[in-house]
């Protein structure tokens, strides 16, 4: 068997193929996850435990895996995390029972692949190049949920097992890849301090209440939790307006991914090197709210594909742009932890995001529910044009020293 030519194995390319492996199989897993919790007799409560399950166990682990991976390596935590979706792939294939489908979510939440891929892409790139390298691994997980769905989708009427099956060889195969072809970043190889799961929460409120960062981690919350509700009352709005079925509501989701893949794999790197991330940081909240306050308005496909491009779109640079500047303003010895606040902080939005979507649903209109989330995003908007102003007068997109955060001081008010 030939070998992959080496000047293909760059860091950077290798990490997007883990990426991109592992999200397959996590998106070959989670469109299936309904279905099945209703071959056991689980009703909407038992689903919606399913789903939060998985963003509970994230909230906990990603932080502290991040911080081990800045003490330990990266190329370590990023096995132990493939070796935990395997796990988790596993009691999906061989689920008989809601609560094997249950311990599936919650093992499944145990990995980190995502904060510590960031991580190791802000090891092995400049400040010039840092958000470009996250945006392609942006795209690898975009391609990955446009797989995933189509081969779970195609593998589903075999029954739990096919799907489930696929996931895990796929897990395997990541596994031996990075295992083989992983370098472990030259800047983790000089760290030695310890590291305990209290010093990690200590590490998330300080991280939350610094005066830059926490109002940019604030940003990103409110934005995953507007966001967290479109996979709830998108398909209960093409149902009413369109009579979509759940053919029709894949197809949806994969032209979100593949906009996620133009948008992270290509434009992101010219929008970043002419606007800079704290402009984007502006921009990312604004496409998202145009494009969910009009997506309820008007009842044809064509301004529903529109409005469907500005919310992917939003989401896309929000989701590039916040981990570039934090990784920006962040020492190099705590990269993994701070990328990995990022990660737990969206767990928690995507916890309660589609708890309040539906319970708002069930009490008006699926239309209110949409509204709601648009006005909320004016939160992350104006906090990101204060911000702006503050960066462009300090002139800080770089890692700050403790002397220069004790001076920095409070943002100033409106």
């Amino acid at each position: 068997m030939r070998k992959p030519s080496p000047s293909l194995l760059t860091p950077i390319n290798v990490i997007m193929l883990t990426v991109l492996i592992d999200m397959t199989g996590f998106g070959i897993i989670i469109p299936l996850i309904p279905f099945y919790a209703q071959r056991f007799a689980s009703g909407p409560a038992g689903i919606g435990i399913l789903l939060s399950s998985f963003s509970v166990m994230q909230f906990a682990s990603s932080p502290y895996l991040g911080r081990i991976s800045d003490v330990r390596g990266r190329k370590p935590i990023l096995l132990f995390s493939i070796l935990t979706s395997m796990a988790s792939f596993f009691f999906f294939t061989f689920a008989n029972s809601y609560l094997v489908l249950l311990l599936s979510r919650i093992v499944a939440g145990l990995a980190s692949e995502g904060a510590v891929a960031q991580a190791y892409i802000a090891d092995v790139t400049t400040k010039e190049e840092r958000s470009s390298g996250l945006g392609k691994v942006g795209a690898a997980v975009g391609i990955g949920f446009i797989l995933g769905p189509v081969i779970g989708g195609l593998l589903s009427p075999y029954g739990i097992w096919a799907p489930g099956a696929v996931a895990l060889i796929l897990s395997l195969a990541n596994l031996v890849f990075v295992f083989l072809y992983l370098p472990e970043p030259e800047r983790r190889k000089q760290l030695k301090d310890e590291t305990s799961f209290m010093q990690s929460l200590r590490g998330i409120l300080t991280a939350i209440g610094e005066p830059l960062t926490g109002q940019v981690y604030i940003i990103f919350f409110v934005v995953t939790l507007a966001f967290a509700a479109i996979p709830v009352i998108v398909p209960l709005l093409t149902i009413d307006y369109f009579s979509f079925t759940e053919v029709e509501m894949s197809y949806v989701f994969i032209f979100i991914g593949v906009i996620q893949v133009v948008l992270q794999g290509f434009a992101i790197k010219k929008m970043i090197r002419r606007l800079g991330e704290e402009k984007l940081i502006v921009l990312g909240p604004l496409f998202l709210l145009a494009g969910i306050m009009l997506t309820p308005i008007f009842r044809s496909i064509t301004s529903f594909g529109l409005a469907t491009i500005l919310v992917a779109v939003g989401v896309g640079i929000t989701n590039t742009a916040i981990p570039g500047f934090i990784s920006l303003t962040t020492p190099p010895e705590r990269q993994g932890s701070s990328l990995g606040v990022i990660q737990s902080v969206g767990s928690i939005a995507r916890i309660f995001g589609p708890i309040i979507s539906g319970y708002l649903t069930e009490l008006s209109s699926v239309q209110y529910s949409f509204y709601v989330s648009g006005l909320l995003l004016l939160i992350p908007f104006l906090i990101g044009c204060r911000l702006f102003r503050v960066c462009t007068v300090k002139g800080i997109l770089e890692p700050l020293s403790s002397r220069e955060r004790d001076e920095f001081g409070p943002i100033p008010p409106f």
